[in-house]
């Protein structure tokens, strides 16, 4: 009786050194919380646990319940677990007015569409208590709810086989506690780790390779796992992201005989069970397995290699290797440049060469690797590849001149009869104004708009400028006092005579008793001494002007008057 107790307690032993378990000895093995926790990461303890590290929740107290949240590699394929069991360890830190029975299930499984829940006879105590779950339909899992049906081995088998969620209940009271949990354990035999310590910094099952200056790498740690109690099929290896695509490949070294390597492309190899093959075959066979990049100029940047594993049970699931790949980086030839002022936004990242790769950053910084020449200040630019880990980087500079344009002069205003004389600016080349001149100097005496285009060393620019007239000085008019309209051809006619520009003009003559007998609307109209076609007698006329026009930039009204005589 005392042999088979041994004998039983050796197998238990013997099953949970394979199984996929978290001790939580080291840290929180990327579990977290959902419902209302304080944090959704699950805090570590280092002490306090059964024994050990353990982690813990707080609850936030503002409605509903909290789970413990399993972290990725208690997900997936676990169908060798079906018949198993979880089992863990939990405490509660407060027991006062507790959910006994009914409400949320203690334990969710949600895979394949489907919800599996469990409740247990009891609740966690104030002390570490352990609870054995059985992974079978008939041991007390519903569907959807804790009132559910049933469900059968193809729907529980259906989850095992396709694990999206798995939580255990911390919270069993309304008011606020906190949780523990420690050594939980899921009797699934497989298991697929590309880092067995997780020393390289990747989590669920993956790999980190060192930052790599040549593009060559393995794609799993040195102690790496794989374990199964069930066949291993195959393993596919794919490389997944790649930055030169035609030139990068994974090969298979020297394998077990056991196995054979299909190449179905550069990036896609197979690792095929040919009958006998063990896991700790298809473990060395990935020891073997390189990935390697052969262009000459390789891409900086990261690459990816998904290996998936395949057991009689179906697709175990999806493992990566994360190769941070940064060869020493060319930043091309630095060169100068000469921008012109007034131009659009000019890429600087052109002026290194061909050779130059992207990624890099500009000192002083440079949205877009744009140089703006309206807004940037000229200088020297210095474009940088950093290096990462142990791998060089590189550093080129541009240096940046930017040619400005001229101005004659602001636009302005000057007196009629005064003249403006517009200089060419130092410093051009050659140029030429609006009307095809090409003289240095202009001088102006007409109101308008004037443009001079003109070429620096490496830019064409053009200026105008406006140049406006207004009336400085009162205009004075001329009124002959005397005419003779008598046909003789000699002072004939009559006209007050003005000599600036106007805006309104009126002028009406008058005879003695009155009457208005000519009228005029501008001052190029002239009289013939007649009224009505009638030829007015001798005599002295009264005449009276009133005009509109400007003054020193203002609009005024000008009045005057005066007499003429007409003699016959």
């Amino acid at each position: 009786m005392i042999i088979r107790q041994l004998t039983v307690l050796l197998l238990c032993c013997s099953k949970l050194l394979t199984a996929q378990q978290s001790a939580f000895d080291v840290n929180n093995e990327n579990w977290r919380a959902s419902g209302d926790p304080v944090a959704t990461d699950a805090a570590w303890q280092a002490a306090g646990g059964n024994p050990g590290g353990y982690i813990r929740v707080t609850d936030a107290s503002i409605g509903g319940t909290w789970y413990f949240e399993a972290p990725g590699r208690f997900r997936g394929n676990k169908c060798d677990a079906y018949d198993r069991y979880l089992r863990w360890d939990q405490f509660t830190s407060d027991t006062t007015n507790q959910q006994v029975f009914g409400g949320d299930p203690d334990v969710v499984l949600e895979g394949a569409g489907l919800h599996l829940v469990f409740d247990n006879a009891q609740n966690p105590g104030l002390a570490w208590k352990h609870f054995d779950i059985h992974l079978r339909e008939d041991a007390g899992w519903r569907l959807g709810n804790t009132g559910g049906l049933a469900p059968t081995a193809a729907e529980f088998r259906a989850v095992l086989a396709n694990i999206t969620a798995l939580r255990i209940r911390g919270e069993y009271r309304a008011q606020a506690d906190f949780g523990g949990l420690d050594n939980f354990v899921l009797e699934s035999t497989f298991l697929f780790d590309l880092d067995g310590d997780d020393n390289s910094g990747a989590t669920d099952g993956g790999f980190a390779a060192d930052t790599l200056c040549d593009p060559l790498s393995p794609v799993v740690d040195l102690d790496a796992r794989l374990e199964s109690e069930q066949r291993i099929d195959s393993i596919v290896l794919r490389l997944l992201l790649a930055q030169d695509p035609l030139t990068e490949s994974l090969s298979a070294g020297p394998h077990p005989p056991s196995l054979s390597v299909q190449q179905h492309a550069p990036g896609w190899l197979t690792l095929v069970n040919n009958g006998a093959g063990a896991p700790a075959d298809f473990l060395a066979a990935l020891l073997t397995v390189r990935y390697a990049g052969n262009s000459p100029n390789p891409k900086r940047g990261e690459r990816l290699v998904g290996q998936r594993v395949f057991t009689e049970c179906g697709d175990m699931g999806l493992r990566y290797a994360y190769l941070p790949v940064f060869p020493p980086g060319d930043t091309g030839m630095s060169a100068d440049t000469t921008l012109c002022a007034g131009t659009p936004p000019v890429n600087l990242f052109a002026a290194l060469g061909s050779a130059a790769e992207p990624g890099g950053y500009w000192q002083p910084a440079l949205a877009g690797n744009r140089f703006d020449p309206n807004a940037d200040a000229p200088g020297l630019y210095r474009y940088i590849l950093p290096g990462a880990g142990r791998c060089p980087g590189d550093t080129a500079s541009v240096g940046v001149a930017v040619e400005y344009g001229f101005q004659l002069r602001a636009d302005t205003t000057i007196c009629y009869g005064d003249t403006l004389r517009l200089q060419v600016p130092a410093g051009l080349g050659s140029w030429y104004w609006g009307d095809g001149s090409t003289a240095a100097t202009r001088d102006i005496a007409a109101p308008g708009t004037y443009v001079l285009s003109g070429q620096t060393a490496h830019c064409t620019f053009a200026d105008t400028v406006q140049i406006a007239f207004f009336t400085c000085e009162p205009c004075p008019i001329y009124a002959p006092n005397v005419f003779s309209p008598n046909a003789d051809g000699w002072n004939d006619h009559w006209q007050v005579y003005l000599g600036c520009a106007w805006l309104r003009f009126r002028l009406e003559v008058f005879d003695r008793w009155g009457n208005r007998i000519y009228i005029a609307e501008s001052p190029e109209k002239i009289w013939d001494g007649s009224w009505n076609g009638s030829v007015l007698p001798s005599g002295v006329y009264v005449w009276r002007l009133e005009w509109e026009g400007d003054l020193l930039g203002e609009r005024q009204v000008f009045r005057q008057k005066g007499d003429v005589t007409i003699l016959r």
